[in-house]
């Protein structure tokens, strides 16, 4: 049985993530920081623990005798709510470091384009807000291309709370694309199955949908 051990799990894609995981009979280890999060991941089906990404002994403690064919998928971004602290950077290299100290090797890492490569696909408009985001996650994306995991690294644009359409597809072109959490949720999930997406980098987008900017007017 594959097993995940899943951060982020608890946001919209978490969501819709852990639920593809579990239909498909695998195994889920779902990180938390609440016990009403622990609650209703558990209702689903999943294994909870309660670890903060931005706590580093929290984070390997998760780590701990868990079979080293598990998969590790970060999904982890935003804002601490207690302390305001990012863990776009640092709770992402403390999961990747934990990977790495657990004898852990396959590492699915969810970030966003304007990351690496892909810098120059972010909209001058969204810059001042998403610019020093987008630079701490790729501050984060270079910590695991420096080390020996098995990765697996993508970058989604503009997302939305519909329904799944079933056209998302990745891409190792730079690409500013949109598309529903559902359908980036597939997205990981292929990657979980597929081998040969390990050492990529991809843009992932739903060429069937138009990136809709109308959203920045009201920040």
């Amino acid at each position: 049985m594959t097993t995940v051990i899943l951060f982020g799990a608890t946001g919209k894609t978490g969501l819709a993530l852990s639920k593809l995981i579990i239909k498909n009979d695998m195994e889920l280890f779902a990180a938390v920081r609440t016990e009403r999060d622990r609650k209703h991941l558990e209702s689903l089906g999943a294994n909870t623990f309660i670890a903060d990404a931005l706590h580093p002994h929290q984070v390997l403690e998760s780590m701990r005798n868990v079979n080293e064919r598990s998969i590790v998928i970060s999904l982890v971004g935003g804002s601490s709510k207690g302390t305001g602290v990012r863990a776009d950077y640092l709770g992402n290299k403390n999961i990747i470091e934990a990977a790495v100290t657990s004898g852990l090797k396959r590492f699915i890492f969810v970030t966003a384009i304007g990351s690496g490569e892909s810098k120059h696909e972010l909209p001058d408009v969204v810059k001042p807000f998403l610019g020093p985001i987008a630079a701490e996650k790729t501050k984060a994306e270079n910590v695991l291309r420096e080390t020996d995991l098995d990765f697996t690294i993508i970058r989604p644009g503009q997302l939305t709370n519909d329904r799944a359409t079933g056209s998302g597809m990745l891409t190792e072109e730079c690409i500013l694309g949109i598309m529903t959490r559902e359908d980036l949720a597939l997205m990981i999930m292929k990657c979980i199955r597929d081998d040969g997406t390990i050492t990529k980098i991809y843009s992932v987008l739903d060429p069937s949908m138009k990136v809709d900017l109308s959203w920045i007017n009201n920040k």
